[in-house]
């Protein structure tokens, strides 16, 4: 249950209704936009769930197909997932539509722009058709996406969060983040992003 993840005093200041979250969601919108990832005009829509909503999105593992639909899930696959009906022809790929970010509701405020930033940045390699990555560079990828937010947050949660990212001993999440945010210190992220960009690769 959602409960377990929050404290008694982070649970007076949660984010419960999609009307809380609209001015915090606005607000990343435009801190995803200026650290130069770009939506070709996408609206992005974002959907609050109970735990019941989020676990059919996620499946078993909160990565691969379910119902036509590929999901992609936010660290231990509990609090946020990305959704998009990919049509193929043929065995190809012919388009897919983004559906949407549905994030837990009840999350801390810290923590709810933390999972929605890391969604946003799923929605992004889709719109640009990067759909090939490993699933440690493509979760790395969005795993750093939300460190670089926490890291301008300077907030005793953000630290919080920032020193799990680090810590994370998982070889997809925690392994995939510290081989991505390799790669992008050494390019510098403009230049990173652009090479994800064009190369539809994360270049490790």
């Amino acid at each position: 249950a959602s409960q377990a993840i929050r404290c008694p005093i982070c649970r007076a200041h949660t984010i419960e209704t999609e009307v809380e979250a609209r001015p915090l969601y606005s607000q990343l919108v435009h801190w995803v936009t200026a650290q130069g990832l770009t939506y070709n005009n996408l609206r992005l829509s974002l959907e609050l769930c109970d735990r019941a909503r989020l676990n059919s999105l996620l499946g078993n593992h909160g990565y691969g197909q379910q119902g036509g639909q590929q999901v992609a899930g936010y660290l231990d696959h509990t609090l946020g997932a990305t959704t998009s009906a990919t049509y193929m022809q043929n065995g190809r790929v012919m388009r897919t539509d983004i559906t949407g970010i549905a994030v837990l509701q009840g999350l801390p405020p810290t923590l709810f722009q933390g999972v929605t930033v890391h969604e946003m940045g799923h929605v992004w390699l889709l719109v640009q058709g990067i759909q090939q990555l490993p699933h440690w560079a493509e979760e790395g990828f969005c795993e750093l996406l939300s460190y670089r937010y926490y890291q301008e947050l300077h907030t005793p949660e953000s630290q919080y969060y920032i020193m799990c990212k680090e810590r994370n001993a998982d070889p997809v999440y925690g392994d995939g983040f510290r081989s991505v945010r390799a790669c992008a210190d050494r390019l510098g992220f403009p230049r990173f992003l652009e090479t994800v960009r064009v190369t539809k690769q994360v270049p490790i």
